[in-house]
């Protein structure tokens, strides 16, 4: 009965009870404003507002019209935003969703592994933190997700590239033994990796300390391996880190040792959507053959 943009002016109408400041807000003239209003109540054949001085009042019918407006509303400015996102992607690129940690480790490997087969592919590294990594992986912005451990989704597909263990890096400092139990080590200044441990589904580093009253002396919390690395490298704690980032480590300032206690194990998958580019494609299964 009513346009998508007849109901964007009713919800800016009755947000502001004006129509000049809806006019304002939508960037239209005033008795546009006024002419489309009117058109709207001759439609539905009843009155949305009454005037009382300068202010517009709200009917009950409106009233009711305004929640569902404002559902309309929220789906147009979805719309919107998802189109935009489409319309100012790299669609010259591969779009690849990542941490920052593994956008300065495995994958410039990758790249550069895959530059050999295909010299004409470029890429785009969008870094983002864990928890949001895993959120917004779904975004028309993101072609192909590169991420440590995290569930498979039904409208996507996933392949690992890596599977390793976590050990604990310490400062040489601290004379730390090759292989140590958590318990004996808890006294130092610790750094905690938050947001990435929860997405881990073999093992959990914090549940297990939590569930074996193991209580760490945090020092720093960060949810950026490469930031936790780099304050062991200054000489200020120790921290559990993945096999993948101690890599990174420069041996003469940290000492890696053994953490008996258990394994703490890591996975670092790629997840794509079922539907995206054929180059994103030919890359996953790329990806599926490779092994680091």
């Amino acid at each position: 009965m009513l346009s998508a943009k007849q109901i964007e002016i009713f919800y800016e109408v009755y947000k502001h009870a004006s129509m000049t400041a809806a006019a304002q807000s939508l960037e239209i003239s005033q008795p546009s404003i006024s002419k489309t209003l009117g058109v709207i109540e001759k439609n539905l054949n009843f009155k949305l507002f009454l005037r009382k001085g300068k202010k517009l009042v709200p009917t009950h019918e409106a009233d009711d019209l305004f929640e569902h407006a404002s559902v309309v509303h929220s789906q147009l400015k979805s719309f919107n935003a998802i189109a935009n996102t489409y319309k100012t992607r790299s669609v010259d690129f591969i779009n690849i969703g990542t941490t920052p940690s593994l956008a300065e480790s495995i994958i410039p490997k990758i790249i550069e592994s895959y530059n050999k087969i295909k010299p004409e592919v470029k890429f785009n590294l969008i870094n983002l933190n864990s928890i949001d990594l895993i959120e917004d992986r779904y975004k028309p912005d993101i072609d192909l997700t590169i991420c440590f451990n995290s569930k498979n989704q039904p409208i996507s597909r996933s392949t690992v590239i890596k599977e390793g263990n976590h050990s604990l890096v310490s400062p040489l400092k601290y004379s730390i033994a090759d292989e140590i139990y958590l318990n004996d080590i808890a006294h130092f200044p610790f750094v905690e990796i938050t947001n990435l441990l929860s997405f881990y589904e073999e093992s959990s580093i914090s549940n297990y300390l939590k569930n074996n009253v193991i209580n760490m002396n945090t020092f720093v919390k960060t949810d950026s391996y490469s930031s936790a690395l780099s304050i062991v490298h200054n000489g200020m704690a120790i921290s559990i880190l993945d096999d993948n980032s101690i890599a990174k480590a420069n041996l003469k300032k940290v000492k890696i040792s053994k953490i008996l206690d258990k394994e703490f194990k890591y996975r670092i998958s790629a997840i794509k959507k079922d539907i995206v580019r054929f180059e994103c494609n030919e890359f996953f299964n790329y990806l599926s053959e490779y092994n680091q």
